[in-house]
């Protein structure tokens, strides 16, 4: 996923950033990751295979998700050397504000299932290391607990099939304090994930034999993160889809309140522009026309994804959609 700022677009009002967080020792369990290979094999060990095989995987036959990785094999660097690099720096500038580093976490739905918390925990360690954070528009945490818990963070919309239901939600988001909104647009329909039906997760969550003996044999998941959030929260719900409160995970409205997103056009991108006030971000561009086509109705940036490969087997790989792309931006 490649993030790209439009440059004719107006920019937001310059906002003073967090600086990075001082060293401090890392937790024993961190200091073991070494790579993220390592975060994956110890996320492996610690959840319930439903909740891991929904992270983990992508789309009908992962071909995608192959592809993004081996995308990054076509490139190497050329080193250049005797040159002072003494007073390196990986700033970067985006939306009037200074960040650490180009880099950023995406939006995860249903973390706080991965993590206590989960939503916030992520939102709270990117504004400590000043790098941009995006809350998904499916996570189970209030969109207002998290901007209070960590400013600055970017809200990440799925849009409802309904115009009066896009308005308030935009709303919600402008009055919560948000300043950067991204709209993710490469749903219109819902995706064939052969991965979640494999491992036994579905939405919505179903109460199954299978699904307690998986909880069951990672206590450390069952108590640290469900048991706890039950206890403190009660049962998750989807809590940012719509202006509203939305249904819990175990509830047969969830699959409703997905659908209808197949009538969405660059109409509805005009409608939010002339409603938001921050910065518009459009996330899952992948083709160079409709780079220009968000340049043209008022996106700020453009996000390049194939939305971890978890939405349309066999879509194009960011990286190599990036030169295209970059080329009808004006980047």
């Amino acid at each position: 996923m490649t993030t790209n700022a439009l440059p004719a677009a107006p920019a937001a009002a310059p906002n003073e950033a967090t600086p990075a967080a001082a060293a401090r020792p890392l937790p024993r369990a961190l200091g073991q990751m070494l790579s993220l290979d390592d975060f994956e094999a110890a996320a492996r060990r610690r959840l319930p295979r439903p909740i891991f095989g929904y992270i983990a995987g992508a789309a009908e036959d992962n071909q995608s998700l192959k592809g993004n990785r081996e995308a990054f094999a076509q490139y190497a660097f050329t080193p250049r050397v005797l040159v002072d690099v003494s007073r390196r720096t990986q700033q970067t500038d985006l939306f009037g504000r200074t960040y650490a580093s180009p880099f950023g976490i995406a939006p995860m739905g249903i973390s706080a299932l991965s993590a206590y918390r989960g939503d916030i925990v992520l939102a709270r360690a990117a504004r400590e290391q000043n790098v941009p954070a995006i809350l998904s528009g499916t996570s189970l945490i209030p969109l207002e607990a998290v901007i209070a818990e960590a400013p600055g963070t970017w809200f990440q919309a799925y849009l409802p099939g309904d115009p009066a239901k896009i308005d308030a939600l935009i709303e919600r988001a402008r009055r919560a304090g948000f300043e950067t909104l991204v709209l993710t647009v490469d749903i219109p329909v819902s995706a064939n994930r052969e991965n979640n039906v494999r491992t036994g997760f579905s939405t919505p969550l179903k109460p199954s034999l299978r699904l307690a003996l998986d909880g069951l044999a990672r206590p450390r998941w069952l108590a640290g993160t469900f048991l706890r959030t039950l206890l403190a929260h009660g049962m998750p719900h989807f809590e940012n889809s719509f202006a509203t409160r939305g249904a819990p995970i175990v509830s047969a409205s969830v699959l409703r309140d997905f659908t209808a997103r197949d009538h969405l056009s660059w109409e509805h991108v005009a409608r939010i522009r002339r409603q938001w006030p921050g910065s518009l971000v459009i996330k899952g561009i992948l083709h160079p026309r409709d780079a220009a086509l968000a340049r043209q109705h008022g996106a700020d940036g453009i996000i390049v994804s194939n939305h971890g490969a978890r939405q349309l087997d066999g879509a194009i790989s960011p990286l190599r959609a990036l030169p295209g792309v970059v080329a009808q931006a004006g980047a």
